[in-house]
């Protein structure tokens, strides 16, 4: 038997045990109450409507027809808009009260605009939002206010106002796909955490907004403990595996980006979505090269790619016609709670997965087709007229899927080069190493530089980057004062870059020119991952000009629809401050063009900025013989 003061420390223990363990930190969760939004945007309410009810051509409704067609109601062309705590629905009006009489009807008939002020209700019993007329007015074609005679007004009121009252948007299929998906974002370990919680979910908070129909989807959630660890390294094979779920979520944001090809982008959107692409790309790219990747970095990249490109999504995908307008809500609906539930941090366990895309992706399928969410590095013809790029470039020249070819004429003094790293596992394309083709190495030889030969092999190469400028330039619209140094930034952008080399020599073999992080090829060091899908990547390898071509472009892109369209009209930039923001963009991506500027303002720039700056002005003085210190 235990004594008293065995006793007296066994509660004092188990008192500061409690303790210990109800401190909020080690607590096992407290309840939070999330609030997943589900926004009906006017435009998908139409779409709604017209899927529901006006199915004949051009929008339109025949609500009454009789046998004669004399006596006759049709609405077409809803319109959909707020109005206070109501909604305010307009239709195009054409009603008349006849009677046949010797082959003709005899009577009366108006055309003008019904309006309709509704109340919307959300029934609890089955999840349906529910529309009643409170008001309605007529008006005239040129939109004045009218009267109709007493037999049509009752006519209107007795077929029209109860037509639209018919309404309904049945939101219980998002619901449930919202159920459905969300366990798709966890481990398989939470499946029951993430089951006791969509246990809780129900709809609630129904408002009209300027913007949209709201409404919150409540979900009480119960956020893990995190525990505290030591900051450790991350390992090759993690960096594998989420370098493989990055390629996944990449594919997935293509596909969804290219749900827009065929509306009616402007400019400006067409760069967002590019912007929003490329910044993703190069941040993996810097996470992976700084190693400062880790379980969260993907999750982070999807809720901010989502903030950016929701609004062009919404307005031109909602704003169409669909056989099932509840896909794309479910879509919304979906993202717009990963989101959410992203706000709350880590604690929730939230984990962008290869399943959980592919089930978003299958809503912007007119057929729920699963997407199959290949990263391929093939061009991709949509991707590039969407974004602006037009056509792909004409490919014609070499281009073999291997790594080396074998130069046989290859003597040891004429090596001049260092070897490049070949890239990791997770670094690779689809090429791989084999034999060359016959006669492939014919095509290269002049591209690879020799001591005993430099200055015409630079004359060569010279041309090369000067003839893809002027290409590039006869294909787009600047202004004469840009062409000139569009093409001093190509030679000294070329310069920066490769020294131009598209080609090393070693032990034999010829191959490619690779940068230091492995991730850039040829003379203007295009990175591959950066613009999958834009350019044929044997070419960029091993065809000099087309690499020079898609470089120029790339530059093209940045100085038009970038720099020149983001500089303050009363604060023009001057042509070298032009040429500089550029390059920082070229080098790391758009976002680099606010970079720059702090770095301009600062005073302090970076190693890349100055190195650029020196091999830009010798560009522009043409001293094109400091290429050679190169060598």
């Amino acid at each position: 038997m235990m004594g008293r003061n065995q006793f007296r420390i066994a509660g004092v223990c188990t008192l500061w045990l409690l303790t210990f363990l109800l401190r909020p930190g080690f607590a096992c969760g407290a309840i939070e109450t999330v609030i997943l939004p589900i926004t009906l945007d006017y435009a998908l309410v139409r779409t709604f409507f017209c899927q529901q009810s006006y199915t004949l051509p051009d929008e339109r409704a025949v609500i009454l027809e009789d046998d004669q067609g004399c006596t006759r109601i049709e609405l077409r062309d809803p319109q959909v808009a707020a109005a206070d705590s109501l909604i305010k629905v307009t239709n195009h009006v054409k009603v008349s009260l006849a009677t046949p009489l010797l082959g003709t009807c005899r009577g009366m008939e108006w055309e003008g605009y019904l309006e309709v002020m509704q109340k919307v209700t959300l029934n609890p019993d089955n999840s349906r939002l529910e529309f009643e007329t409170v008001n309605s007015a007529v008006y005239t074609e040129n939109r004045e206010p009218a009267t109709l005679i007493t037999p049509l007004w009752d006519l209107v009121q007795a077929h029209a106002l109860p037509f639209l009252d018919r309404m309904t948007i049945d939101l219980a299929p998002p619901v449930q796909e919202l159920k459905d998906v969300l366990p798709l974002f966890f481990s398989a370990g939470d499946k029951d955490r993430i089951g006791q919680w969509l246990d809780t979910l129900r709809l609630e908070h129904l408002r009209i907004d300027p913007d949209a129909v709201r409404l919150d989807v409540l979900l009480d959630v119960e956020p893990m403990p995190q525990p505290e660890e030591a900051v450790k390294e991350i390992s090759s094979e993690e960096i594998e595996r989420l370098a493989k779920t990055w390629e996944d979520w990449d594919a997935y944001l293509v596909y969804e980006i290219q749900s827009l090809i065929g509306k009616p982008l402007t400019d400006d959107e067409k760069g967002e979505l590019l912007e929003t692409l490329l910044e993703i790309r190069y941040g993996f790219l810097k996470a992976l090269t700084e190693k400062t990747i880790g379980p969260h970095f993907i999750n982070e990249q999807f809720i901010w790619t989502w903030q950016r490109l929701a609004a062009i999504l919404k307005k031109y995908l909602v704003a169409q016609i669909s056989e099932s307008p509840l896909n794309y809500l479910a879509f919304f609906t979906a993202t717009d709670a990963l989101a959410a539930l992203q706000k709350l941090g880590p604690t929730l366990g939230l984990d962008i997965s290869r399943d959980g895309l592919v089930r978003l992706g299958s809503f912007l399928s007119e057929g729920r087709i699963e997407p199959l969410l290949e990263y391929s590095y093939e061009i991709n013809p949509d991707l590039r007229t969407l974004l602006g790029f037009g056509p792909p470039l004409t490919d014609t020249g070499p281009a073999f899927e291997v790594e080396e070819l074998d130069n046989p004429d290859e003597d040891e003094t004429d090596r001049i080069f260092k070897p490049v790293r070949f890239r990791l596992d997770f670094w690779s394309s689809s090429a791989y190493a084999g034999d060359a083709p016959p006669k492939s190495i014919k095509s290269i030889l002049p591209w690879v530089p020799r001591r005993d030969s430099l200055k015409p092999y630079l004359d060569r190469v010279k041309q090369v980057i000067e003839k893809a400028a002027t290409e590039t330039l006869k294909k787009n619209n600047l202004e004469g004062k840009d062409q000139s140094y569009f093409r001093l930034l190509s030679l000294a952008t070329a310069w920066q870059e490769s020294c131009w080399r598209q080609f090393i020599t070693k032990g034999g073999k010829v191959r490619y020119l690779v940068s230091y992080n492995n991730t850039s090829v040829g003379l203007m060091q295009v990175n591959e991952r950066v613009w999958r899908g834009m350019y044929r990547l044997q070419s960029l390898r091993w065809n000099i000009e087309y690499n020079a071509r898609a470089g120029s472009e790339i530059l093209q892109q940045y100085l038009q629809k970038y720099a020149i369209r983001k500089m303050d009209v009363k604060n023009t930039l001057d042509s070298d401050t032009l040429v500089r923001v550029v390059y920082a963009m070229y080098n790391g991506g758009p976002g680099e063009f606010k970079k720059y500027f702090k770095r301009k303002q600062a005073k302090s720039y970076y190693k890349s900025d100055k190195l650029f700056w020196e091999k830009y002005l010798l560009t522009k003085k043409g001293r094109f013989d400091k290429v050679l210190d190169c060598y």
